[in-house]
């Protein structure tokens, strides 16, 4: 998870060069493509899509080479179309008991703007969360990785890494991959030590 995570953070930094050489670093440490696939997929609810997009082009080329070099990937878990997304009103039910689950069991309503707390419910936590390659868990470890890069996001770097207990991480796991991050990768340490 910690190259994975790593990739996570350097998507949401923009820094495709290095994104690159964690990339191949994942695969030829079993990393599947598909995990990679739908890391950089959810990242775009945090990082945005151009951000998301290079990262999957990024990929897609890295692949595309490692192929023409004979290498040959590990795909992993396919991806599923969850059932639930046939349903909104069972996507937004799932989706508020996820978020609800996120923040440490208390609701969470986001009434100053009701369409980005319907956006929050049903997409991000309904529509992602559904997904099954990962855990609640692990996709809370690639918020906090994404989020540990960026600049001007100390509230929801903070709330995450919250939240990734919340989900089932430890705090000193979420501890571990912060400082991991900086050393390996760097980052934004103030936003780190807060």
């Amino acid at each position: 998870m910690l190259l994975l995570c790593g990739c996570a953070s350097l998507e949401a930094k923009g820094d495709l060069q290095r994104l690159d050489l964690a990339i191949r670093e994942a695969l030829d440490n079993n990393v599947s493509v598909n995990e990679l696939k739908d890391a950089f997929a959810q990242l775009y609810a945090y990082t945005g899509f151009p951000r998301s997009l290079n990262a999957l082009n990024t990929l897609e080329r890295v692949l595309s080479e490692r192929k023409a070099e004979g290498i040959t990937d590990n795909d992993g878990q396919p991806f599923q179309r969850p059932a639930i997304w046939d349903d909104a009103k069972l996507t937004l039910q799932f989706g508020t008991e996820m978020q609800t689950r996120d923040e440490g069991g208390t609701p969470w309503n986001y009434s100053f703007c009701p369409q980005a707390d319907y956006y929050m419910k049903s997409h991000l936590f309904g529509d992602i969360f559904a997904c099954d390659q990962f855990t609640p868990a692990e996709r809370e470890l690639l918020t906090v990785s994404a989020l540990s890069a960026m600049d001007g996001v100390a509230p929801q770097f903070e709330g995450h890494k919250e939240c990734a207990v919340f989900m089932g991480n430890t705090k000193e796991q979420v501890d571990y991959l912060c400082h991991w991050l900086e050393e390996k990768y760097g980052g934004h340490q103030e936003v780190i030590q807060q």
